[in-house]
């Protein structure tokens, strides 16, 4: 074929391909591979203690992909107005694989018996073969005149204080013509935990675990029964991914919840939120036959004079929150104030409020917290005594244009125990960072506390050295001197703990990177330990 020619079949094919159908579909794409190689050291009450290998990889994938079905780009090609249904997908899969002689292994039981691992310890089988979505869901936009936005699948949703998932639908109606313009949100579906489809523990409430579970093993007599181990007499297979030693049926049970918020919208220098949420679950009752064990049995708790109720509820919550921004001259205000009310327990768990005082490259922010802890409705962990904590804190952050960076926060904290007055604790930590050029960077951080429940004081130095713009090295050494209060169950009382790690990021190519951390740790309760940490980054953003 000659020159002439093929510039002639080129041109043709450009605009065979200039006139194909065009697609809008974006895809956004993020991917992570972690390795991880270290050691647990399991304390032995008769002989020397054991170290127990973990050997982990986890694989990340984020996927997102707008204007499913070009509905946009039919509404751009026929020159119609924007406004319109538009449907995306967001997806946050996560792969993780323990392969390590403390999840592949066996553990002796009394006498002579050995289980594996994963059979006596259930939770191990959330990174053995661990398969989670921890987030998957389609967005339909632009419905009801553009007021109506529709999350359909997993979605993430607001407990108050922090995100949880749900498997149902997330709904979101935005009034922009009242008086005050808001949006009204509601959710409905199933809370995600570790036995739902894909499931991932981190979404659990807290106060549950799978390891231990007992039944109510009724006695001759209404009210004589006991608490025993579920099927401790049950048959021990051979699977290698899952527990077939123990298992707890109420974590298997489905948790419907719902909730509802109402926030303000297109506001200028304010914002507000109030939200309700209520998680609730049946109660188990027979996970067996009537008559397998010596006397009838009424259901997994007790329920010898029908006290069991049929359904309990795990969580209700109350929350608010607000802020605002101003400014006074060259000063910008920013106030906030969030609270948490659990109406299952009867009192405000979460609450804070503060303000960011901004003026130049400074800023200052006094705070207040107050934390109660809460669990699990079902949770034994509620009839133990809590220890409500106050925070009063002050930060400090300078961060100029220029070389420059230094924070400085400082703190007290009062313990309200039961029937006293309570107790004390505070401290400070500050650092400085400065670019030295020539490639290098380096910073300092002190800290120091002390008060009830010991003193700890120590610091960090770090370094990072970046000679070209494809290869990032850095180091840090971290001592701390720990002393530990008069309480303490600890062995050594007052110890100095080290550690240093080494770091460094080889980008192979654009969005493309291979990150290695090294860490080495040793003190007089867990003398050396060690680890090793590979990420191989497939959507590699350095920063500036």
């Amino acid at each position: 074929m000659s020159r002439g020619a093929a510039r002639l079949a080129l041109a043709a094919l450009a605009l065979a391909i200039g006139h194909g159908h065009a697609h809008a579909y974006e895809f956004w794409l993020r991917a992570q591979t972690f390795g991880q190689a270290y050691q647990l050291r399991d304390y032995q009450l008769v002989g020397p203690d054991l170290f127990l290998g973990r050997r982990r990889i986890t694989q990340t994938l984020a996927l997102r992909i707008t204007d499913v079905g070009d509905l946009a780009l039919a509404r751009r090609l026929a020159r119609l107005p924007e406004r319109g249904l538009r449907i995306s997908l967001q997806t946050y899969l996560r792969v993780d694989h323990d392969f390590g002689d403390y999840t592949t292994g066996s553990i002796t039981l009394a006498g002579p018996l050995r289980r594996d691992a994963i059979d006596v310890i259930p939770e191990l089988a959330d990174s053995v073969a661990g398969l989670d979505l921890m987030y998957g869901y389609l967005q339909l936009d632009g419905l009801a005149d553009d007021r109506l936005v529709l999350q359909i699948g997993r979605v993430l949703v607001d407990d108050g204080w922090g995100s949880t998932a749900l498997d149902g639908v997330n709904a979101r109606y935005a009034l922009p013509e009242a008086a005050l313009p808001v949006a009204v949100g509601a959710s409905a579906g199933y809370r995600v935990r570790a036995s739902s489809p894909l499931g991932v523990t981190s979404y659990e409430l807290d106060g549950t675990s799978g390891a231990g579970c007992q039944e109510y093993v009724e006695g001759p007599t209404p009210g004589t029964g006991a608490w025993q181990l579920i099927d401790r007499n049950r048959a021990v297979g051979t699977s290698k991914l899952t527990s077939d030693y123990e298992y707890c049926p109420q974590r298997d049970v489905s948790q419907p919840t719902v909730g509802v918020t109402l926030a303000t919208t297109h506001t200028k220098h304010f914002g507000a939120e109030v939200g309700y949420r209520r998680t609730w679950s049946d109660t188990v009752g027979l996970i067996g036959t009537v008559d397998r064990l010596d006397y009838p049995d009424k259901g997994l708790y007790p329920n010898d004079y029908g006290q069991a109720p049929s359904t309990g509820t795990d969580e209700e919550r109350l929350y608010a929150r607000g802020h605002a921004d101003f400014k006074a001259g060259s000063l910008a205000i920013e106030p906030y104030a969030d609270a948490r009310y659990s109406l299952l327990h009867a009192v405000v768990d979460r609450a804070d409020a503060g303000v960011r005082l901004r003026s130049g490259d400074h800023t200052l922010e006094p705070s207040i917290e107050y934390f109660f802890p809460t669990f699990d409705g079902d949770s034994i962990f509620n009839a133990f005594s809590i220890e409500p904590t106050t925070d009063l804190r002050l930060g400090y952050r300078y961060g100029a244009r220029g070389p420059w960076r230094a924070t400085a926060d400082a703190w007290l904290r009062r313990y309200a125990h039961e029937n006293t007055t309570g107790s004390f604790a505070g401290g400070g930590e500050a650092g400085i960072q400065r670019v030295l050029g020539n490639g290098w960077r380096g910073g300092i951080d002190l800290l120091g506390d002390t008060g009830y429940g010991g003193q700890r004081i120590g610091g960090t130095a770090e370094a990072m050295f970046r000679p070209t713009q494809l290869f990032w090295l850095r180091g840090r050494v971290i001592v701390l001197d720990i002393k530990e209060d008069a309480s303490s169950t600890v062995l050594a009382a007052s110890y100095v703990t080290t550690s240093a790690q080494v770091s460094t990021t080889w980008r192979v190519a654009d969005s493309v990177a291979f990150h290695v951390i090294g860490e080495t740790d040793r003190d007089a309760i867990h003398a050396l330990q060690t680890r090793v940490i590979g990420v191989f980054d497939l959507a590699f953003a350095p920063e500036p």
